[in-house]
């Protein structure tokens, strides 16, 4: 008898950005219950109903793009500030959303408009380093759970966790004092299994990882802690790594140079880990990352915009570490496009490397947009990420528009003319999420909506902060940046 609903695509342009065939022209892609069951010039539909037959004469087929570091809920800071580094950034931001203290229904609508964002702009798999305040909140996790299964999404949850402060403890380095420890020994692991609970209950993409902080702001113990329970449940882990020159330079003092000998020591490094940024790794912990099989998230954009510097990814490639793209959030990127994160990624290589043979090609970032985003993810590798037999259908397919005409080289003009503009339709595991453009499962008018009493509400709390905000905070951030600038080691850039 017949078997399930299946949707057809003919005559297809596939970029498939294998190293042999990137491309490959009139294309036949059969999906059935989610998955590609076949590609090729010529498939067997016999056996399938198909429902719906997709044709992409004059389109590109690729793989829809995976946004492996963002915070969806800074959505409602978006753009709030500029001309400023991480730490300072950070204090404001954190205020401005611990008076705000949004509800659950509002961190819904938040991530559900940065769903939406993703999703238009071809981003169809997300990891959401997820912090609230005052801590982890059950109600909370569900409603980011929540937007990814509205808009239809498949996203991770990566609660953060976090006990000390780097930020004092550096600063009780200098001026001798101890800092008080923070241990306020919440019981993060049962909140982590509710969420597990729930998400192996419900018929979801979601997953979740462990997000500590970063290994700064996370205690020996909560790191054992982190390594203990990954390794037991099976999950990835997802951390900020040295992102900042004063990270640089505080490892220094906190752990005598050798953080790369603490968190060897935890266990920290393995193939269930991925690191965002990774802007002042040092030789050591590059091969460290090389060989455990780790991921660096590399985020252009906040990089850029916090002044933070250029993270040294080509270092990176020729070590095989595995590399993939991060937007990071609403208020230092701020936007949540991987096609843009591409762009950056490839020009900015063309900065660190005087050989133009090492730069990174349109193809090399392209890889970094999907499969390495995949391969970032322990639930997401050979699953997702490119377009072959047996993988689940997450698919872009572009018509291309003004910005993409006339079509030279596919894959040059994806990154550098950016395809954002030309995203048509959207599939995630099999369902169309996007058709013609508007987005299938939500109404965009009703999210914005819904946004902005909490979004205006933040900006009028954020502008009391920073017109009454003491200036001494950002005065000792400021003293030990010009430290850290005064101590460089060798092998930090100028």
């Amino acid at each position: 008898g017949l078997r399930h609903m299946a949707i057809l695509c003919t005559n297809a342009l596939v970029v498939n950005l294998d190293r042999r065939k990137p491309i490959l022209k009139e294309q036949q892609i059969l999906i059935d219950q989610g998955v590609i069951v076949q590609v090729g010039k010529r498939i067997m539909a016999g056996g399938f109903r198909v429902e719906e037959r997709l044709d992409c004469s004059g389109k590109i087929v690729m793989p829809g793009l995976v946004n492996t570091h963002s915070h969806l809920t800074e959505i409602l800071q978006r753009s709030l500030r500029d001309n400023v580094r991480m730490e300072i950034w950070r204090r404001y931001r954190a205020l401005t959303e611990e008076i705000a203290n949004p509800s659950a229904e509002e961190i819904g609508a938040a991530a559900e408009l940065a769903c939406a964002e993703m999703l238009k702009s071809g981003v169809t798999a997300v990891v959401d380093h997820f912090s609230t305040r005052p801590g982890l909140s059950v109600p909370k996790m569900k409603a980011i759970l929540g937007a990814f299964d509205r808009t239809g999404i498949r996203g991770v949850l990566a609660p953060s966790l976090s006990d000390q402060d780097f930020l004092l403890m550096i600063a009780a380095k200098s001026s001798k004092s101890r800092p008080r420890e923070r241990r306020d020994k919440a019981p993060w692991q049962d909140q982590v299994l509710q969420v597990l609970d729930h998400i192996k209950s419900s018929s979801t993409l979601s997953g979740l990882v462990l997000g500590p902080s970063s290994p700064f702001n996370c205690s020996d113990s909560l790191l054992r802690e982190v390594v203990d329970m990954a390794q037991q449940y099976d999950l990835g882990i997802h951390t900020h790594l040295l992102e900042t020159r004063l990270q640089r330079w505080g490892a220094g003092r906190l752990y005598h140079g050798d953080l790369a000998g603490r968190l060897q020591r935890l266990g920290f490094f393995s193939p269930r880990l991925s690191a965002a940024h990774g802007v002042w790794l040092e030789e050591r912990e590059m091969d460290l990352m090389a060989s455990s099989g780790a991921t660096v998230v590399h985020n252009p954009a906040s990089n850029l915009k916090l002044g933070s510097g250029i993270a040294p990814v080509v270092e990176l490639k020729e070590r095989g570490v595995n590399v993939s793209l991060g937007t990071d959030g609403g208020d230092t990127s701020d936007s949540y496009c991987i096609f843009e994160q591409m762009k950056l990624a490839a020009f900015l290589s063309r900065l660190t490397r005087d050989n133009s043979d090492q730069w990174l090609t349109a193809f090399d970032v392209l890889r970094m947009g999907t499969i390495n985003g995949a391969q970032a993810i322990p639930l997401w590798r050979g699953k997702i990420g490119k377009i072959a037999k047996g993988y689940r259908a997450d698919l872009l397919i572009l018509k291309p528009q003004l910005g993409l005409n006339p079509l030279n080289d596919v894959i040059h003009q994806l990154v550098f003319c950016g395809g954002s503009h030309s995203v048509e339709t959207v599939l995630v595991d099999g369902k169309i999420v996007v058709r013609g453009g508007r987005l299938t499962r939500v109404r965009e008018e009703t999210i914005i909506r819904k946004v902005e009493p909490v979004s205006k509400r933040m900006r009028r709390l954020y502008r009391a902060i920073a017109k009454n905000a003491p200036h001494s905070a950002e005065l000792a951030i400021r003293k030990l940046y010009d430290k850290a600038l005064k101590g460089r080691n060798g092998s930090v850039l100028s």
